[in-house]
C-alpha cells in the first residue's frame, strides 16, 4: 500500500465516522441541562359572566397552597409525547361553595417535570402555585378520583396585599373581582352562591 493510498483511506474512514456521529447527534441530541417546554391552553369551558362561573363550578374556596407533588403522566396516542401533572394541596381558609373552612382540597394541574428531567411549563392558567400564598379558586371535581381542577384561567385569583389579582384581569368574567379587597369579594361571591 502506498503512502497516498493510506492517507486517502484514513481520510475516508474519518469522514464516515464524523458523518455517522453527526447523524446520531441529530437523532439524540446531548443536553447538559433539562429543557423547558411550553404549551398552549385549550379550555373545555369558558364562561360568559361571573354569575355563570359561580353557578357552574363544583366548588369555590379561598385557600392556601401548602404542598405540591408529582402526579400522573398523560401520554399521546402513539406514546411518544408525555405530559406530566402535579397535585397541589390547599388548606381551605374560607369555604365558599361546597367546602368548609379547614378542609383540604387537592387540585391537579398540567405541568411539572417528566421522567427525563424536562420541565413542562403551562402558565396559561396562572402558572405554578406558590406555596404559602392564598388563592380564590373556582374548581370542578374530576370524573374519577379525589382531585379537583381549576376550571380555566377565569377560575384563579391570587391574594396580593389584601386584594385579588386575576390571571386575566381584563376578562369580562374576572374583571368584577380583580383588584377588589378579599373580604368584600368573598362576601359578594357568597351572596351570589346563596341566590343560585
Amino acid at each position: 500500500m502506498t503512502r497516498k493510498t493510506f492517507w486517502i483511506g484514513t481520510i475516508i474512514v474519518a469522514l464516515c465516522g464524523l458523518s455517522v456521529s453527526a447523524a446520531i447527534g441529530l437523532r439524540h441530541p446531548a443536553t447538559s441541562q433539562p429543557t423547558e417546554q411550553f404549551s398552549a391552553a385549550a379550555w373545555k369551558e369558558k364562561y360568559r359572566t361571573t354569575d355563570e362561573l359561580i353557578k357552574r363550578v363544583d366548588g369555590i374556596v379561598l385557600a392556601q397552597a401548602v404542598a405540591a407533588q408529582p402526579g400522573r403522566v398523560a401520554y399521546s396516542a402513539n406514546g411518544e409525547d408525555a405530559l406530566p401533572f402535579e397535585v397541589v394541596e390547599f388548606r381551605v381558609v374560607d369555604g365558599i361553595k361546597n367546602f368548609k373552612t379547614g378542609d383540604q382540597v387537592f387540585v391537579e394541574r398540567a405541568g411539572g417535570t417528566d421522567s427525563e428531567g424536562n420541565r413542562h411549563v403551562l402558565n396559561f392558567d396562572g402558572g405554578d402555585f406558590e406555596m404559602g400564598n392564598t388563592y380564590l379558586l373556582f374548581v370542578k371535581r374530576q370524573e374519577d378520583g379525589p382531585y379537583y381542577y381549576q376550571v380555566n384561567d377565569q377560575g384563579r385569583f391570587q391574594v396580593e396585599g389584601g386584594s385579588l389579582k386575576a390571571v386575566m384581569p381584563d376578562d369580562e368574567v374576572t374583571a368584577p373581582l380583580h383588584g377588589r379587597q378579599v373580604r368584600e369579594a368573598v362576601a359578594t361571591v357568597k351572596q351570589k352562591v346563596k341566590e343560585k
